[in-house]
């Protein structure tokens, strides 16, 4: 303990001069975090997607009706609300498909391989979505997207962690949310520019993704291969006489491409740090995709968080941003409204970037939740105060397109609701991503964080899937009550499970978490070192 405390306090310096040059690190980051803005582009897309006038038919549509195989550019369907679930689902059950592709395989393939498999999906994914004359088409290319958002957002967060300095890892591993905000803001944007091309306007905005899926896949060549990674596989290739040296030579040329700047003692020196960390850690014995199961506070934390980051409501929320404006009587408007949130929602992530290696993740994560719980009730409360527009009709008897609210409960739904995903973007949408790049070992990095993303694409799925239907069944008032209780409930979770991690290099978190505690055992501040019993 005394070791690795010492290492941190000279941690800072030895890292300052990295910090202060390391342009390639930022290019690198830019070219791994552009799965997470492909991934939020397709969350902000959908919701006009699956609206009347684009994919589905516009009310007073009077072409014939597609079907399955029938042919033509200017189709649209009919769908129900199990049919919008189904196909609003497609991109995750893409993403659990591939996560769990990356649980058996992670390990063995590295992270940038895993980056540049994901840029030729989501790249032939939008083209074959895009440019299909049949549905049944065009759910394959939607699907095939999703297969790359599985391998983008598996990567990114590992990936970034372990070429980040520990001092500002929190920062670019949250930055990566905030790409998947920029990304989720472009899809509303889109959206809003291309809901008037009717029909065929949907095909417009998933072509554009294409573009950053081809820079993604174009620039992340240049990028070095993790050097953390690197000398994980030289620890355990090195057979008796210690790590295997030409692994060792690429870890410490990698390390020098994302320390430029800094003197080649300091490189020198945290490479050797690391792979003493890493050998006393892991030792020489390869580890299977099993093992993940074997650290189970860790992943009681990572699952944890990002399954009530799920059902706490907020991603299904935006992929039917624009129909719950609709439903708030917002009309035509509705899509420039979820392009607002989109916005909101951003400067949110840009706040919680600039501020978590200060704050902290604990505290965020509770001031974020209390603002959902907050939003929530009073969208719960607005919504039992809809009205029907058409005289002597109740709501149950009133046309979707005359249910609206009194204008009062409409400007406040407006406000609670860019409140929510703010909280959301505060606390769950950064810090659980973040949280599950850091607490997990080394030998299991990528089989564990693949246990968090199949946790976290599945949830989505069901809570996606039945939206639709839980908005009829319960009412809306009913489902955001739904999602207030839960959120209630996560705080305690986090009050009880989940330590603070500031401050601490990827191996103090994982000596740190290396035995099953609570939160209130593990947690200190980061100048207190890393607490042992006596």
């Amino acid at each position: 303990a005394k070791g690795s405390s010492r290492r941190r306090e000279q941690q800072p310096q030895q890292l300052q001069a990295p910090m202060a040059g390391s342009v390639k690190l930022y290019n690198a980051f830019v070219f791994i975090a552009l799965g997470g803005l492909l991934f939020g582009y397709i969350i902000g897309v959908t919701s006009n997607i699956v609206t009347k006038g684009q994919l589905e038919c516009a009310d007073d549509w009077t072409s014939a009706i597609g079907t399955w195989t029938s042919v033509g550019y200017t189709q649209c369907y009919q769908l129900t609300a199990l049919d919008k679930g189904f196909l609003t689902s497609l991109n995750l059950i893409g993403a659990l498909l591939s996560s769990l592709f990356c649980f058996a395989y992670s390990e063995n393939m590295g992270r940038k391989l895993e980056v540049q498999i994901g840029a030729a999906l989501f790249l032939s994914g939008s083209a074959i979505a895009a440019a299909s004359p049949v549905k049944w088409a065009i759910y394959i290319g939607f699907t095939v997207y999703g297969l790359g958002i599985g391998f983008g957002m598996h990567a990114a967060p590992v990936f970034i962690a372990e070429i980040s300095p520990a001092e500002i890892r929190g920062a670019l591993v949250s930055a990566k949310e905030a790409i998947v905000v920029t990304g989720i803001f472009l899809g509303f944007l889109s959206g809003l520019i291309f809901s008037g091309v009717e029909t065929v306007g949907w095909r417009y905005m998933v072509m554009l993704s294409s573009v950053a899926a081809a820079a993604m896949e174009i620039g992340i060549a240049f990028v070095p291969e993790s050097p953390r990674f690197l000398v994980l596989k030289a620890v355990r290739g090195g057979g008796l006489l210690g790590a295997n040296d030409e692994l060792m030579e690429k870890a410490l040329e990698a390390l020098r491409y994302f320390r430029s700047g800094s003197p080649d003692s300091d490189v020198n020196a945290e490479l050797q740090a690391m792979r003493v960390d890493i050998a006393s850690a892991v030792g020489m014995q390869a580890a299977s995709a099993v093992d993940a199961f074997r650290y189970p506070l860790p992943l009681v934390i990572g699952c944890g968080l990002v399954f009530l980051q799920q059902i706490t409501g907020q991603p299904s929320v935006l992929y039917y941003a624009t129909n719950i404006f609709k439903d708030a009587g917002l009309g035509d408007s509705a899509a420039l409204s979820a392009t607002a949130v989109g916005f909101v929602k951003l400067l949110a992530t840009l706040l919680t970037v600039w501020r978590v290696d200060s704050f902290g993740r604990r505290p965020l994560l509770f001031a974020g939740i209390s603002m959902q719980v907050v939003a929530l009730a009073v969208i719960t409360v607005a919504f039992t105060f809809r009205v029907c527009k058409a005289p002597g009709l109740t709501i149950d008897q009133c046309d979707a397109a005359q249910v609206v609210l009194p204008q009062g409960w409409a400007l406040a739904t407006i406000i609670a609701l860019m409140v929510y995903v703010s909280g959301y973007q505060v606390g769950f949408g950064p810090i659980a991503w973040l949280m599950i790049s850091e607490v997990f070992p080394v030998g299991v990095r990528g089989a564990a964080l693949s246990v968090a993303a199949v946790v976290n694409f599945t949830s989505n799925i069901g809570v996606t899937l039945t939206q639709g239907l839980l908005l009829q069944l319960l009412t809306p008032a009913g489902l955001f009550f739904a999602y207030l209780a839960l959120s209630a409930l996560s705080i305690i979770f986090v009050k009880i499970v989940v330590p603070e991690t500031k401050g601490k290099t990827l191996e103090e978190i994982e000596t740190m978490l290396s035995s099953w505690k609570s939160a209130r055992d593990v947690w200190t501040t980061p100048t207190q070192g890393i607490r042992t019993e006596a």
